[in-house]
């Protein structure tokens, strides 16, 4: 697979409940999130919370979930595609709650995950391809 690593960050408010966001996205990563308790500017604690999928079997196993969009950011990826071959996307948090993974509207001004994919291109190689290759 052409992907070398996944950073994922997400926050929840003192509000939420911020076990059961940090459970909601274990299982959308399978792995431990650190969780940075912080307080905002107006006072409440934020929890910052944020991984790195590093192991191909989980990378692959994040990838499966992100399947029914895939064509979407393949077709997309001019605007996902930074300079450093990172594909930037976002997931509305509380569809993750619920175990779905849904693309987050920019619109709305609702709780995301944002997720950062740093594709593995090489001298010589067409990031396209490789793109194609993954969300293909």
């Amino acid at each position: 697979m052409g992907i070398l690593h996944v950073h994922a960050a997400a926050t929840a408010h003192e509000l939420q409940d911020i076990d059961l966001v940090n459970q909601a996205l274990e299982w959308l990563t399978e792995t431990e999130w650190d969780v940075d308790m912080t307080t905002s500017y107006h006072g409440p604690k934020v929890a910052l919370l944020s991984t790195h999928i590093k192991k191909k079997k989980q990378v692959a196993s994040f990838m499966k979930k992100l399947e029914p969009h895939q064509s979407y950011l393949l077709s997309d990826l001019d605007a996902r595609l930074d300079e450093n071959n990172v594909v930037h996307l976002r997931l509305c948090l509380e569809s993750v709650i619920g175990q779905k993974v849904v693309l987050a509207n920019p619109e709305q001004k609702n709780p995301i995950v944002k997720i950062r994919i740093k594709l593995a291109v090489y001298p010589g190689q067409n990031v396209q391809s490789i793109a194609e290759e993954i969300f293909g």
